[in-house]
C-alpha cells in the first residue's frame, strides 16, 4: 500500500488497483475490440496512469501493475487467461428487450471502471464496503452496472447487477425501463478468511416507516451542512435560517431517521437499492397475505413499483447524501443497478442537478444525494431546494450563483400510489 498523502487512508494506492484495471480492460477489449479501436466505445479507468503511475519520490512503482506483459496480472491473481479460455459471455439471463445495437456514430458509450471502490475502507479492515465497480454510459446516462463485493462471502463472490433503458413519454418527460437486475454469486477463485464485525453490517429489518440514511464519516464542511439541513430543516419542518417550527404542509413528510455510516460511494447506492429491496418484498407480502410468514430476502430482485393495495403507506425508502469527492467511475455502476431496481428513484448532485457522465468532466463536483421510495423521493427534492437556496453552501461547495438553475424549475415525476 503507498500513499498519495503520507498515513492518509483516504490517498491509499494498492498493487491490485493498478493490476485489476489492466485485467478488466483487457478482458473489454477481448469482448469489444473492434468498437473499441472504432472508437465506438471508450473506457475510463480511475486507476489511469495519471492516477496512480508515480509514488511520493516521483519514481514509478507497483512493479507488477506496470509489467509489459499484460497476461502476467492473470497469473499473478490465479484469474483464467483470455488468451487460453473463451471469456464467458452469456453469466447473465437477458431478456429480448435487452438485445440491441448501441454501436453507431450517433450514440456516445462509456464504460467506467473502479476497480477498488473504497480503497481507503480496505486499508482500514472494513472488507464488506469494498467494491469493483464496471459502468456504461449511454449518450450521457447509466444504463448499464455491475458491482462486485469480493470480499464479504470468503468462498464466493457476488455480483450486483443492472441494465435500464428509457424511452421519451408524450409530456416529453422519460421514463426509465427497467431490463436487468439481480444478483449471483461465483466460487471465488482465491477464497479469503474473511472476519469483520457483524455487528457494523447493516440490515433492513424492522424499517419500514423508518427513513434510512446512509452517509460517510467525512469531515467535509458539505456534508455537516446537508446534513444539518436534511435534520433541522427538511425533518424537522423548519425554514433556513429560523428556528422557529413552520407550518405542516401537505407533502412535507417527517419520518424518524436512522444513520447509517457506510464507505464507499458504491456501497452507499448499494444500500438504498437493497433497503428498496427488502421494503418491495415485505410490502408486497403484505398485500397478498398479511397472516403468512415473511420470506427471506432474495437475490431476485422483485418489480419495482409502488405497493399494489392503497390500503398501504407510501414507501419511506432511503437516501445517500455524499459531499464533493466521488468521480464518474464511483456513481455510474450501482446508480443503473439502483434504477434498474426502482426505476423511480433519484440521484443528483446536492443542488438537484444530474449527474455529468461524458468521460471528460470527471468529478462529482457538488456532491452526490441518492433516493429510493416515495416519502425519500420528496425529502431529496426538499432537500436538494435548501441547499441550492443556500448562498453559504452554494460558496462551501464552490457554485456561482449564475451557475445554478432553480431546483424548482428541473422537472420531477413523482408518483406515490
Amino acid at each position: 500500500v503507498q500513499y498519495k498523502i503520507q498515513d492518509d487512508p483516504r490517498s491509499a494506492l494498492t498493487e491490485a488497483d493498478g493490476a485489476s484495471q489492466k485485467v478488466i480492460i483487457e478482458c473489454l477489449n477481448r469482448c469489444w475490440e473492434k468498437e473499441i479501436e472504432g472508437g465506438f466505445i471508450r473506457i475510463v479507468g480511475e486507476e489511469d496512469d495519471d492516477h496512480y503511475s508515480t509514488d511520493l519520490e516521483g519514481e514509478r512503482s507497483f512493479d507488477t501493475a506496470f509489467s509489459e506483459d499484460i497476461m502476467s496480472h492473470f497469473d499473478n491473481y490465479n484469474s483464467p487467461r483470455p488468451d487460453f479460455e473463451p471469456i464467458q459471455r452469456d453469466m447473465f439471463d437477458q431478456s429480448e428487450g435487452s438485445k440491441y445495437e448501441v454501436c453507431s456514430n450517433e450514440n456516445e458509450i462509456i464504460i467506467f471502471i473502479d476497480p477498488m471502490d473504497g480503497t481507503r475502507e480496505f486499508v482500514e479492515g472494513r472488507l464488506q464496503n469494498v467494491q469493483c465497480l464496471i459502468g456504461i454510459t449511454l449518450n450521457g446516462i447509466p444504463v448499464a452496472g455491475a458491482m462486485g463485493l469480493p470480499m464479504v462471502h470468503g468462498n464466493h463472490i457476488e455480483i450486483a447487477y443492472g441494465m435500464i433503458t428509457s424511452k421519451r413519454n408524450e409530456d416529453e418527460s422519460t421514463a426509465v425501463i427497467p431490463l436487468l437486475s439481480g444478483v449471483k454469486f461465483f466460487d471465488a477463485l482465491n477464497p479469503l478468511d474473511i472476519h469483520y464485525d457483524v455487528s457494523l453490517s447493516y440490515s433492513a429489518e424492522e424499517d419500514d416507516d423508518t427513513l434510512m440514511v446512509f452517509s460517510g464519516d467525512s469531515k467535509k464542511k458539505a456534508l455537516k451542512m446537508a446534513m444539518s439541513c436534511l435534520e433541522n430543516s427538511v425533518l424537522q419542518r423548519l425554514e433556513p435560517g429560523n428556528t422557529q417550527e413552520a407550518d405542516s404542509n401537505e407533502g412535507h413528510m417527517h419520518p424518524p431517521i436512522r444513520k447509517v455510516i457506510a464507505g464507499g460511494c458504491g456501497n452507499k447506492i448499494l444500500s438504498v437499492q437493497r433497503h428498496f429491496q427488502c421494503l418491495s418484498e415485505r410490502q408486497n407480502e403484505k398485500d397478498s397475505s398479511p397472516s403468512s410468514p415473511l420470506p427471506s430476502p432474495s437475490p431476485s430482485l422483485p418489480s419495482p413499483s409502488s405497493p399494489s393495495s392503497s390500503s398501504l403507506p407510501p414507501m419511506v425508502g432511503a437516501i445517500s447524501i455524499a459531499p464533493p469527492g466521488s468521480s464518474s467511475w464511483d456513481t455510474a455502476a450501482p446508480t443503473a443497478v439502483l434504477l434498474a431496481a426502482d426505476p423511480k428513484a433519484r440521484v443528483t448532485d446536492l443542488i438537484g442537478h444530474p449527474l455529468v457522465y461524458d468521460g471528460r468532466h470527471l468529478l462529482n463536483d457538488y456532491g452526490v444525494v441518492v433516493s429510493s421510495g416515495c416519502v425519500a423521493s420528496r425529502i431529496h427534492d426538499n432537500l436538494c431546494e435548501g441547499l441550492c437556496n443556500d448562498p453559504e453552501f452554494r460558496e462551501a461547495i464552490g457554485v456561482e450563483l449564475n451557475d445554478v438553475v432553480p431546483v424548482e424549475c428541473v422537472e420531477i415525476e413523482i408518483r406515490c400510489s
